[in-house]
């Protein structure tokens, strides 16, 4: 069972609270669960909508069409009737029905007035009745929604719900009944998975400038109250607020979308240089210059590959769930603090926004690499050695202070242009990085059913719809990539021993930049047999299971 609901409404008019108490309810009964959130740069009155795809069978993807919409308002009906299925289901106040212009006779209609401001909650009992939900379960839902609020609003409420019960008639109701299943299951957002997990191993200092759609990083992040923050005037004070908690060896991190990191790009120079850690979350959004913010495109790959002066190694993750999103936060600052290098944590706008369902979090632990607890009186902040990676020194400690500078220099960090001292620091900062995956016991991609000829390549939450095609298409495969920056060279041999006949990269940009940059580093053009092919969308729209749908026509 799928079923996928479109909560519609005009911008400001503040019905999130129906969408927190849909999706957290049925992740309460068992249910997967997976989101998607559209919305407008003009915020008021213009149309807006979330969907909740639900499924009892573990199965998470994106669909274009809806069984029930809820609308707040005409036009946010008229906008979204394109997605509805045929003999869906309408849930609205009947005040707008005399607006709508378009025939709806081909859909079932539950309509109630309503004089008050409680639309949403009308709408929200009419829905859970409709669904057959257990009364309980939705008033304990309100409650916690709503726990904030005076007990007058949330005793209001709840009366509205138990008054639908007893008094609204539907003439056909679902057939679907959606009582617990068994225990409940956990569900939350990318970005507050990310952030919370980033802190919980070590986060000590974030800055931003609120950037949709990293903007909710730095939200999270106040609300811990665990961290210390900076708020900037712009992206560049922002960089440069975490070169200096990187100074004083702080675990650091700042987030932004594509804009705000053209204005960081001198920071990160200086950083590569100082050798400073350094990780920065980039959250894509449309482009180019200001585009449309607030839609979907992974448009920044070849920007988060080559983000500064050209010739240098740092890394790019991607995670590809929300698990990874939890994972990933403490990846990243864990690799820029044990390499002393770069790491720009990928998302984008679909992914930063997407509630689901989700395992368990792992337990990982925190790994700062070598720090010496009595350094020499000589102590050398850029010492040459086998690693490239020289030991740190705590701020404060006996002889730990050392010159930062954006220049070549030498082992102290006193400016040089000493020609082979030039050589032997370009070769140790490349150093760092080299067998990065066999040191670090991991790898840069995974692949899901590995027998199949045809592989799709994709990567970030496309992973979730990737994964549920092949599921019902066998005959196609799914690799998942992971680290973009360095390439687990170990892809090209699994491509090339498991006989691939096709690699279908799936992208939400039009230039295709994750299958150029894979093609260049692995070579994949001379591998015999092998055919390279892309499915790739810049509607502003994610992929939906329809979307996967066409390669089963080509």
């Amino acid at each position: 069972m799928n079923l996928n609901t479109r909560i519609t409404w005009p911008a400001g008019a503040w019905v999130n609270s129906t969408v927190d108490i849909i999706s957290s309810l049925y992740a309460e009964l068992w249910y997967d669960v997976i989101t998607d959130i559209e919305y407008e740069s003009r915020i008021k009155w213009w149309v807006n909508y979330f969907d909740v795809n639900i499924s009892d069978k573990s199965e998470l993807f994106l669909t274009k069409y809806s069984d029930i919409i809820l609308a707040f308002n005409a036009d946010s009906l008229q906008k979204q009737l394109h997605s509805l299925k045929k003999w869906g289901t309408i849930i609205i106040n009947n005040k707008w029905l005399k607006k709508i212009t378009q025939d709806l006779s081909d859909y079932q209609i539950l309509d109630l007035e309503i004089t008050d401001k409680y639309d949403n909650t009308y709408l929200l009992g009419i829905y859970a009745l409709y669904l057959n939900l257990d009364l309980s379960i939705i008033l304990e839902k309100v409650e916690t929604v709503f726990v904030r609020k005076w007990e007058e609003v949330v005793n209001k409420n709840k009366d509205i719900i138990k008054n639908i019960f007893e008094t609204y008639i539907i003439s056909k109701k679902s057939n679907i009944s959606l009582a617990r299943v068994a225990d409940s299951k956990k569900i939350n957002y990318w970005n507050k998975a990310l952030t919370y997990w980033a802190i919980e191993w070590g986060l000590e200092f974030y800055s931003a400038y609120p950037m949709t759609p990293a903007s909710t990083v730095l939200w999270e992040v106040v609300n811990s109250g665990k961290v210390q923050f900076l708020q900037a005037e712009d992206e560049i004070a922002v960089a440069n607020a975490v070169l200096w908690a990187s100074f004083t060896w702080k675990r650091a991190m700042c987030g932004t979308s594509g804009w705000g990191f053209a204005l960081m790009t001198e920071a990160i120079s200086f950083a590569v240089q100082a050798e400073f850690p350094m990780t920065v979350i980039l959250a894509q959004r449309a482009w180019p210059s200001t585009g449309t913010p607030t839609y979907q495109e992974q448009w920044d790959i070849n920007f988060a590959l080559n983000p500064t002066f050209w010739d240098f190694e740092h890394v790019v993750l991607y995670p590809s769930s929300l698990e990874e999103a939890h994972y990933f936060g403490w990846l990243a600052l864990n690799i820029a603090d044990k390499y002393q290098t770069q790491v720009i944590l990928l998302m984008d706008k679909q992914s930063a926004e997407l509630h689901a369902t989700h395992w368990d979090f792992t337990v990982p632990t925190i790994d700062r690499w070598v720090v010496l607890e009595n350094p020499p009186e000589d102590y050398k902040r850029y010492e040459l050695n086998d690693s490239g990676i020289s030991p740190r020194v705590n701020v404060w400690t006996k002889n730990w202070d050392f010159i930062a500078t954006s220049y070549e220099h030498d082992e102290y960090g006193a400016t040089s242009e000493d020609s082979d001292l030039k050589v032997k620091f370009t070769q140790k900062r490349f150093k760092k990085l080299q067998n990065f995956f066999e040191k670090e016991g991991i790898s840069g991609y995974e692949i899901i059913n590995p027998t199949a000829k045809k592989m799709i390549v994709t990567y970030s939450f496309t992973k979730y719809t990737a994964e549920h095609f092949i599921k019902n298409n066998p005959e196609f495969g799914l690799i998942i990539i992971k680290f973009l920056k360095p390439i687990d060279e170990r892809l090209r041999e699994e491509i090339i021993s498991n006989k691939y006949e096709e690699l279908i990269f799936v992208e939400s940009n039009y230039s295709g930049q994750v299958e150029k940059h894979l093609s260049n580093e692995l070579g994949l053009k001379f591998i015999p047999n092998l055919k390279i092919s892309n499915l790739r969308k810049y509607d502003l729209f994610p992929f939906y299971i329809e979307d996967f749908n066409e390669l089963l026509n080509k």
